[in-house]
């Protein structure tokens, strides 16, 4: 009877079949899909997800998993970097708006989380991307109607009080203030929102949350 057993469990491991899929083009992803670089798996966009993304079922240890969440300790590492998203880059799921600077892309993080979460997550999904900022009045009211929402912008005055800067280390130019601000109400408001009522700006406390709007330039 054992034999049988053996030959029998033999035959069922056999017929299994892994049901994980390895990407290496966002083509290969269906229509809407995207080939996150890294890891070579297909994500969908999931606007429950901090990150706007989520793995798909057939994303081996990530399956389920929204993007930009720590990866599972056995998680393999993509074989080859994905050729269409390179590092450098922009990613597909950015896109041009009107309004924007340019050749700039955008992409909305519908989650709420603090200015320094939001801007890591979005200088994590490509090394060109960043907390989007401002330069007119055009954009500023794109990234504020990109976001559904008050929204944090790359902005801040951590380093010295009013002096602002943006997250490339450069003084910001366009600053449109809202009535009475900034005002650095205590115990301090050092990072910056755009106020979607009226599109200007004010400071706020840095760990408070908001939405975000990434910007990349390709």
């Amino acid at each position: 009877m054992w034999k049988f057993l053996v030959v029998g469990a033999l035959l069922a491991s056999s017929c299994l079949r892994d049901t994980s899929f390895k990407c290496s083009t966002n083509a290969e992803c269906g229509q809407g899909g995207t080939c996150e670089r890294g890891v070579g798996y297909c994500s969908v966009t999931d606007t429950g997800c901090a990150s706007g993304s989520r793995f798909g079922s057939s994303a081996g240890p990530y399956a389920g998993q929204c993007v930009g969440e720590d990866a599972p300790a056995d998680a393999p590492v993509a074989d080859a970097p994905i050729v269409d998203a390179p590092i450098t880059g922009c990613p597909s799921n950015f896109m041009a708006i009107t309004g924007g600077q340019g050749t700039h892309v955008y992409r909305a993080i519908p989650m709420t989380s603090s200015w320094q979460q939001q801007r890591s997550r979005c200088s994590g999904l490509s090394s060109a991307a960043y907390l989007a900022i401002p330069d007119d009045l055009a954009e500023l009211q794109a990234i504020s109607s990109l976001a559904a929402g008050e929204v944090w912008v790359g902005i801040s005055d951590t380093a010295t009080e009013n002096t602002f800067l943006t997250v490339k280390g450069v003084p910001a130019t366009f600053l449109p203030w809202d009535t009475n601000q900034p005002d650095d109400q205590g115990p301090g408001e050092d990072c910056v929102i755009i106020h979607e009522q009226n599109s200007k700006l004010r400071d706020e406390r840095c760990n408070d949350g908001f939405r975000a709007v990434c910007e990349c330039e390709p």
